[in-house]
């Protein structure tokens, strides 16, 4: 009875010993930093301005020269102008410069929320965006620069224009 018993606890201990091996990894650096990218892509649909700036660090500049609380007010002004945003994180190039920096290259599409539930029927109808972070690590990882640019689909990564092919089949 007990060499039964055995058959199905040794390859459960087995089983559970690797997913607590798997699951109590630390994240990498390009995976911590890919979640503040995702985190940032809700906060905007939440049009949350306060938490998308609050990955922005103390001495924040974006390429035209915009610091924290300039690009609040441009974010809630933002806001203001759409009933829903949509956001879709598409491909993301992260380089770690040294442990403690970072350069990011991500492309997003911006959508509007009401044509989200018919974005299959309709084909896309967003723009598509460039941004550019040089992010330092203090304590977490903050952007520290950002530079952001309209891009054609033509300009996307490619891997980021499979993404797209994959929600708008017909574009």
């Amino acid at each position: 009875m007990n060499a039964g018993k055995n058959i199905f606890i040794i390859p459960f201990c087995l089983w559970l010993n690797l997913w607590l091996f798997i699951s109590c990894q630390q994240k990498t650096d390009k995976e911590i930093i890919a979640a503040v990218i995702d985190d940032m892509a809700a906060r905007v649909e939440k049009k949350d301005a306060a938490g998308l700036i609050a990955h922005l660090a103390d001495d924040y500049r974006d390429f035209e020269g915009r610091d924290r609380a300039q690009t609040a007010a441009m974010v809630e002004n933002y806001f203001s102008r759409y009933r829903g945003i949509v956001v879709k994180v598409l491909a993301s190039r992260i380089e770690l410069r040294s442990t403690l920096s970072a350069e990011v290259e991500t492309d997003v599409a911006f959508y509007s929320g009401a044509a989200s539930a018919f974005r299959k029927l309709i084909g896309f109808s967003g723009e598509n965006y460039r941004f550019r972070f040089a992010m330092q690590k203090t304590g977490a990882w903050m952007i520290h620069t950002a530079q952001w640019e309209y891009i054609p689909l033509s300009g996307l990564f490619p891997e980021s224009l499979q993404i797209l092919r994959e929600l708008f089949p017909n574009l």
